[in-house]
């Protein structure tokens, strides 16, 4: 009985490392947006939330039929909802004898389930009214909606996926997770003095400031990503509407277009980038001014330079683009090295703790700096080494690279 209980635990502890490297950026970037930085206690509360909604939502539908015809054959007790309320207590009566004791109840199927019915979704109770700030009413909604939703996809076959329903539909399931969920509502109460605060405001006001080493690695590798990602849906598209071949012809050059576009005129344009305006950077001289064309360009390319030459690289592999033969051995080291020393240098200056940020910012006289609200006030920097890269308001930071 316990077995098909805890396989579902056992399912969610091995998706959800694919389900949190999935939500990883999306979740960093938000953290950003609304909290000022990625991490903190907050970031374990969340994907502990995750990790328990994924658990609930197995817990509902697992195990899954192996046989659909022959389940759908053989099983009928799920195909008419279960609508009398507070029939589990008939149904433990029945199986105790009118034992009510608690050596009998123990050992009895419907007892168990009963309770985990309850406790399902009580940790949910916990976490709308500590993590998500919920009152009772809102919480109490949104739970009744959640095990709403459970029942449903139980009585609809996963979604019609299967052709029949496995689970029935019980409005005592109904009842139980809500009246779970609201326990764990009241009982988080007298525990929230003892608990991190949640208060996303204050974390804004400390942390929004700080340009650390994670928050322009996260926005670099966004920038990367968008586009990635834009670049793959034009060729494929492109190569939908006409042909494979003219897709393939025009792979590169569009690839090396969109780059321009996005690592070079935007920059230049905006003093941004996608993946730096996710997580409210912007571009900015030391002393805060907005940086000319001409340093946003020279930055763009000392910046930018490993992607340009592994593009030619990979141009060259695929024939794309003629080189002579011994240029087109040397770019893949050339690459490396690149990487190494301009995308490396953030990390180099981070941890020798360089006053003025990368070679390549200390060149082109332009650095990273926080877009903060309109009127915000951010905590002064910790350290005098952080002052280097505080320009003026409203946008400052604390000078990690």
């Amino acid at each position: 009985m316990f077995r098909t209980y805890l396989l579902p635990v056992e399912t969610a502890v091995t998706l959800f490392p694919l389900v949190a490297a999935a939500i990883l950026v999306p979740a960093a970037v938000r953290g950003y947006r609304r909290r000022g930085r990625a991490g903190g206690w907050p970031v374990l509360v969340f994907y502990s939330f995750v990790f328990y909604l994924l658990a609930a939502l197995l817990q509902t539908v697992m195990p899954l039929p192996a046989d659909t015809e022959a389940h759908c054959a053989r099983v009928h007790y799920a195909r008419e909802p279960q609508l009398e309320p507070f029939a589990f207590q008939a149904s433990i009566a029945s199986a105790s004898g009118g034992d009510w004791s608690a050596g009998q109840l123990v050992g009895l199927a419907p007892t168990w389930t009963t309770l985990l019915n309850l406790v399902l979704l009580l940790p949910l109770g916990v976490y709308l009214r500590y993590y998500l700030r919920q009152r009772f009413l809102p919480a109490t909604v949104l739970a009744f909606a959640t095990s709403l939703f459970f029942e449903t996809t139980q009585y609809t076959g996963l979604w019609f996926v299967y052709a029949c329903p496995y689970r029935q539909f019980n409005v005592d399931d109904l009842i139980l997770n809500t009246a779970g969920a609201v326990l764990g509502w009241w009982a988080v109460g007298p525990f929230l003095r003892l608990l991190p605060v949640n208060d996303p405001d204050r974390e804004r006001r400390r942390y929004a400031a700080r340009i650390t080493l994670t928050r322009r690695l996260l926005a670099l590798l966004t920038d990367l990503a968008g586009w990635l990602v834009v670049w793959t849906l034009a060729i494929g598209l492109l190569g939908v509407t006409t042909s494979w071949y003219t897709g393939r012809q025009y792979a590169l050059p569009l690839g090396a277009a969109l780059g321009l576009l996005w690592f070079w005129l935007l920059p230049a344009v905006f003093a941004t980038t996608p993946g730096k305006r996710a997580v409210l950077l912007r571009l900015a001289r030391y002393d805060g001014a907005r940086p000319g064309p001409l340093r946003l360009t020279a930055r763009a390319c000392l910046l930018y330079s490993p992607l340009a030459v592994a593009w030619t690289a990979l141009a060259h592999r695929t024939g794309t683009l003629e080189i002579p033969e011994l240029a087109g051995r040397l770019l893949p080291h050339l690459t490396v090295l690149l990487v190494l020393l301009v995308w490396g240098a953030p990390g180099l200056a981070f941890l020798l703790r360089r006053e003025r940020g990368a070679w390549y910012e200390r060149w082109t006289d332009t650095v990273d700096t926080a877009v903060l609200e309109r009127g915000a006030t951010p905590v002064p920097p910790r350290r005098e080494a952080e002052k280097a890269y505080a320009p003026a308001a409203p946008n400052a930071s604390d000078g990690e690279p």
